[in-house]
């Protein structure tokens, strides 16, 4: 599949005899676009200039410096980060761990966009409740001239929460 259709990218930060079977098991098994660099140094580059679905980094570039590697989970932001021996994981391996990784930042994110749109909706049809009863109570008092203006606004408040109910 060519890269500009695949919206999943994994970083992946490992040196290169390691990193590169992990790169081509997760192209094949996952269909992923994978960018493999060789050094914390330079996956703090990329991240600066992309966003990535995950991190992938080798345990042992992570234990060698951790300092370096804290700078890079904070880089990271809000992308999962694994840290993985790939001397002691098989690529089989590493593809279930970054599929199950991938699998459960899909589902964080579709539970924060319901907490989101029901937050929303709630709100709203508090808004336009509001607006309805200040509606229908302006209207009881309005002269003869406002009443139509007015119920006009009673009538567009009351298709939006019927909308907002359905």
């Amino acid at each position: 599949m060519p890269e500009s259709r695949r919206l999943t990218t994994i970083l992946l930060i490992a040196p290169e005899t390691t990193g590169e079977p992990v790169a081509a098991a997760l192209t094949q098994h996952l269909d992923l676009a994978v960018e493999h660099v060789i050094n914390r140094r330079y996956g703090m580059s990329r991240l600066r200039r992309h966003e990535y679905s995950l991190i992938l980094i080798e345990e042992a570039l992570a234990a060698t410096d951790p300092e370096a590697t804290d700078l890079l989970y904070k880089a990271a932001s809000g992308t999962p980060v694994l840290e993985i021996n790939f001397v002691l994981s098989n690529a089989a391996r590493i593809v279930r761990q970054v599929r199950a990784a991938l699998t459960r930042r899909a589902q964080d994110r579709t539970h924060a966009h319901t907490a989101v749109a029901s937050r929303l909706h709630g709100e709203l049809n508090n808004t336009l409740a509001a607006l309805l009863l200040e509606s229908e109570l302006a209207l009881r008092n309005a002269t003869p001239d406002l009443q139509p203006k007015l119920r006009s606004v009673v009538e567009l408040a009351s298709g939006l929460r019927e909308r907002l109910r359905a």
